[in-house]
């Protein structure tokens, strides 16, 4: 698919055809899509949120402004701002002149909101609610820096976007721009797609090099080091590329737990000479690595693509306490466990993530894609029609997409007549993520605190949580969960659109992901008070939500309204109280009797018990199937290496290893089939194994 018929599909179907189906606007829609390639595809932030703010009637002392998303990313030291231009017609191309027009009206924002322009203005708009936050930390940023998204093509005429500082009375901000156009929209959507490697020389921050020690292990997977790095060069290469150099479970912990690290900061500003006994250090990976001797030993002199996998926050107070307490990082130290991997190995990855962050709360916000919970479900997604809507002439399915563009990738190398097909029986409105997927289920299990956190973090709460549930017994993972998963799914969306109906909300125009988490959940609680629950299943049935719902979400949404918006709320920023826990049990409270239309289609848990034995039934044969498959593919020599390592390493006793002789057997043709005892005995001493790092 060429550019210009990408951009076509991409606006008509993508941008206008969801404002549409989500009562929208087509500029919101375009913002959204972005900020997501910004994020995922890009890496160039870790959040932003709508806060439009326009001022058209510019005056000596206020001048004209636009903003249209923001995010202040405090442990990073960063003023983040967006504003999109969003032109539908003919493609033109983006100029210098566009370009200045545009960060000009993002910096007059800025500006204006040091004048006091927001002083008196409505305190629940987003752009007053930042412009509120800029001034409480105005000591703690360092950065602005800018976004520029376009749906036209970035002319070649620009040859740079760099900006000078951005200077008002005492203050000083390093101005930075981004500008994502329709071209690298398009790229990101490329098979193949990989961004720019970052490449990080320590020239280039007045550092010859980091002493480092390479180890000496025998394995074509990696290569490992052992660093010192010196505080200045940490804090240095965090104020510059800020998320970038972030694995995705650092971001999400950051954001969840703060930046700033109370006791590093102590440490810092009162016992530098200690912070590197105090400090357990970081650990870090990179694609790969350029040293030289000295007379000091093994120099790195240049990384690339360093992801800091374990030690943000370290990392991130080091950058704030020199920026905001304007610290002395000199004598500073932290050691530094680097692994330079040999080839492309995200499961390596994930593992070094996962086990460096177990000390975590909030881990894994790559969440583990390839986990079988997300695997099965995908699964199901790819097989499991959607009974046929009214006026609907063909089956559908709804596609969960497990890893990013599995949707998109294909349809960049098919014909017209071949992505029509392909979307009539995958249309693009029924594709959700594994973030979206977190989304739905968070807010039926009444966590809508953590829904308000946004894609990874609450992604990472329901990852954890979602692992118990498929280690305590899978087969509640089998078709009737999925439906009711897509039940959820609908629900959601329907939530939204009547939320979106209410002249309430349409006064402000803000807040929408909060108010439909906290009144899909407060619907679930009152269900739940009168022992009843919305009946997911039923709407996979009908592929809608029944009309008895309508009067109660509007009704509930009103409540949680009124409730966020309040002015007695313990925290002024309403995106931050919404993802207290206070909050939540603030709207708990709030008395709320459900209507007689909706307690007519509510259903009792005992009402599918039935049902729920069944569907667990048949994935427990399903499973027995599968893990017989799987333990057949593996075959013999791979099961006689587990007995070997397991014995010789006394994680197995006499009777485990006898059992995954069955294994064996069963892979030599001796044994015909295995039972059910065995397969689940096989199954529970791999995890034994696995554990035990043999696998």
């Amino acid at each position: 698919m060429e550019l210009e018929e990408f951009r076509q599909e991409f606006i008509n179907e993508d941008i206008y055809a969801e404002a549409v189906n989500t009562k929208r606007y087509p500029e919101v829609v375009f913002i959204d899509h972005c900020v997501d390639i910004l994020q995922n595809d890009y890496s160039l932030i870790s959040d932003m949120t709508h806060s439009f703010f326009s001022f058209k009637e510019g005056t000596r002392a206020f001048k004209n402004m636009h903003l249209d998303a923001s995010y202040l990313d405090l442990a990073a030291g960063t003023l983040n701002l967006l504003i999109a231009d969003f032109n539908e017609g003919e493609m033109k191309s983006l100029t210098n002149t566009t370009i200045d027009s545009k960060t000009k009206l993002l910096l007059c924002y800025l500006e204006n909101t040091l004048k006091g322009f927001f002083k008196d203005a409505e305190q629940s708009n987003p752009a007053v609610q930042l412009a509120r936050e800029i001034r409480r930390n105005i000591d703690s940023i360092h950065t602005v820096h800018l976004f520029v998204i376009s749906t036209d093509r970035l002319s070649k005429a620009v040859k740079t976007l760099e900006l000078d500082d951005f200077k008002y009375s005492a203050y000083s901000f390093k101005v930075t721009l981004d500008v994502l156009d329709i071209e690298k929209i398009y790229r990101s959507k490329m098979v193949g797609f990989e961004k720019e490697d970052l490449v990080i020389s320590c020239a280039d921050f007045g550092f010859e090099g980091i002493p480092c020690i390479k180890a000496d292990i025998e394995t074509d997977q990696y290569d490992s080091y052992l660093a010192i790095v010196p505080g200045p060069f940490l804090a240095e290469i965090y104020k510059k590329h800020g998320p970038t150099l972030l694995e995705s479970n650092v971001r999400s912990f950051l954001k969840f737990n703060g930046g700033v690290n109370k006791g590093i900061r102590g440490t810092i500003l009162n016992e530098k000479s200690r912070f590197f006994t105090y400090n357990n250090g970081i650990s870090t990976t990179a694609k790969s690595v350029v040293t030289k001797p000295s007379d000091k030993g093994l120099l790195i002199t240049e990384f690339t693509d360093l992801q800091i996998i374990n030690g943000g926050q370290t990392t991130a107070t080091l950058a704030a306490t020199n920026i905001k307490n304007n610290a002395d990082l000199s004598g500073i130290f932290v050691q530094m466990k680097l692994t330079v991997l040999k080839e492309e190995n995200p499961d390596l990855i994930r593992n070094i993530a996962t086990y460096a962050n177990s000390q975590n709360k909030v881990k894994t916000a790559d969440l583990n894609s390839s986990h079988p919970f997300y695997v099965r479900i995908e699964e199901f997604s790819r097989k499991v029609y959607a009974p046929l809507a009214s006026g609907q002439l063909v089956q559908q399915l709804w596609f969960f997409e497990r890893a990013r563009g599995q949707y998109e990738q294909p349809l960049m190398q098919l014909t017209k007549k071949q992505r029509d097909d392909y979307k009539l029986v995958r249309p693009k409105n029924k594709k959700f993520t594994l973030t979206d997927l977190a989304k739905y289920m968070n807010a039926a299990y009444m966590l809508p605190h953590y829904v308000s956190w946004g894609g990874e973090v609450n992604a990472a709460h329901f990852h954890n949580n979602m692992v118990k549930l498929w280690d305590k017994d899978n087969s509640v993972i089998n078709e009737l969960f999925y439906k009711e998963l897509i039940g959820k799914k609908i629900f959601f969306a329907f939530v939204e659109d009547v939320i979106s109906a209410q002249e309430w909300y349409q006064e402000k125009r803000a807040y929408r992901p909060q108010l439909v988490a906290y009144t899909f959940s407060k619907l679930a609680y009152e269900a739940k008070k009168a022992k009843r629950q919305i009946n997911f299943r039923a709407v996979w049935d009908l592929q809608k939500v029944p009309d008895a719902y309508y009067g109660d979400v509007a009704t509930i949404g009103k409540l949680v309204f009124d409730t966020i918006y309040d002015d007695n709320r313990s925290t002024a920023n309403i995106e931050t109280y919404c993802k207290k826990e206070e909050c939540w049990t603030i709207v708990q409270k709030k008395p709320y009797e459900l209507t007689d239309a909706i307690r007519e289609v509510l259903i009792s848990p005992a009402d599918q018990e039935i049902e729920k034995v069944q569907a667990k039934q048949e994935q427990k044969e399903v499973n027995g199937l599968s893990d017989e498959i799987s333990i057949f593919t593996k075959g013999s020599a791979y099961w006689e290496s587990m007995i070997t390592r397991g014995t010789s390493q006394l994680v197995l006793n006499p009777v485990e290893a006898q059992m995954l002789k069955s294994a064996v057997n069963y892979c030599n043709g001796i044994y015909p089939q295995l039972t059910k005892h065995q397969l689940k005995e096989i199954s529970r001493i791999i995890t034994l194994l696995r554990e035990n790092g043999i696998e």
